[in-house]
C-alpha cells in the first residue's frame, strides 16, 4: 500500500490546512494519513466510501466527519459523478498548544448518526465550515484571516464539546515521534524496496517495538504499511 497525502492547501498563519475537491479529478483517494485531525464536508454527489482502519462507511451529501490524527483512511466514489467535497486539517502542535487536553480526543462526527443525536452541533460546525469556505475563497486580507479564525476557533470549540470521546490508554506506550519520523520515510521512499526488519534496523529499535508502535498510534503493523 502506498502512503499517499491529498492536494491541500497551506495558508500563511491560518492553523490548519484546507482542500476543496477539484471537479476535474477523481474523487477516489489512495490509502494515506495526517498527523492532525481532518473534518470533511460531503456538499453534493452521491454516496461516497470511506474506509478508515479497514472499516468502510457511506457518506452522502450533506454529511460531516472527522478523521482521527494519525490513522490511514482513503475514499471511493464513481467517476461520472459531480462531487463537491471540502474540508480541513487541523494542525497538531496548535491544537495541542492551545487545547493541551486535545491529546486525548478521539473525534466522533460521523455524518448522519451525528447529525440525529446532535443537530444544533452538527449545524453549528458546518456553519462555521462554510463559513471558512466561503472566506477563503476572497482574497485573504488581515480582516479576512480574523474573520476565519474566529469561526475555526468556535468550529474547534464545538467539535470538542460535543464530538469527542477519550482514547482508551493502550497496551503499549505509544511514540508518536518515532511512528511519524517512519511514516515520513516511508511515503518519501515508497517506490523503494523496503520491509519492517530494514526500518527497524535504521532506526534502532526492535522489530517486535516498531510493529507495536504502529498498532498503537496507526492500527497497523510497519509491515503492511509497506506492502
Amino acid at each position: 500500500m502506498e502512503i499517499l497525502h491529498e492536494a491541500v492547501q497551506t495558508i500563511p498563519r491560518l492553523p490548519f490546512k484546507y482542500y476543496e475537491h477539484d471537479p476535474l479529478t477523481d474523487i477516489t483517494v489512495a490509502p494515506h494519513w495526517h498527523q492532525g485531525i481532518e473534518l470533511n464536508y460531503l456538499v453534493s454527489g452521491t454516496v461516497l466510501k470511506f474506509v478508515t482502519d479497514g472499516q468502510t462507511a457511506e457518506y452522502r451529501p450533506g454529511d460531516l466527519w472527522t478523521t482521527n490524527r494519525r490513522v490511514v483512511h482513503s475514499a471511493s466514489g464513481p467517476a461520472e459523478v459531480d462531487w463537491v467535497e471540502f474540508g480541513l486539517i487541523i494542525d497538531d502542535d496548535f491544537l495541542q498548544h492551545q487545547v493541551p487536553a486535545s491529546a486525548n480526543w478521539q473525534l466522533t462526527l460521523h455524518g448522519a448518526s451525528s447529525a440525529s443525536e446532535h443537530p444544533q452541533a452538527y449545524a453549528q460546525v458546518r456553519q462555521h465550515l462554510v463559513a471558512i469556505h466561503d472566506l477563503l475563497a476572497t482574497p485573504t486580507t488581515d480582516l479576512v484571516r480574523l474573520k476565519v479564525l474566529s469561526h475555526f476557533y468556535q468550529l474547534v470549540a464545538t467539535l470538542g464539546e460535543t464530538f469527542t470521546a477519550p482514547i482508551s490508554a493502550p497496551a503499549v506506550n505509544p511514540n508518536q515521534t518515532l511512528t511519524d519520523t517512519v511514516m515520513s520515510a516511508i511515503n518519501q521512499h515508497y517506490a523503494d524496496p523496503i520491509d519492517g526488519n530494514t526500518l527497524a534496523d535504521q532506526f534502532h529499535v526492535s522489530l517486535t517495538t516498531l510493529n507495536q508502535q504502529f498498532n498503537a498510534n496507526v492500527q497497523m503493523s510497519s509491515t503492511a504499511t509497506c506492502v
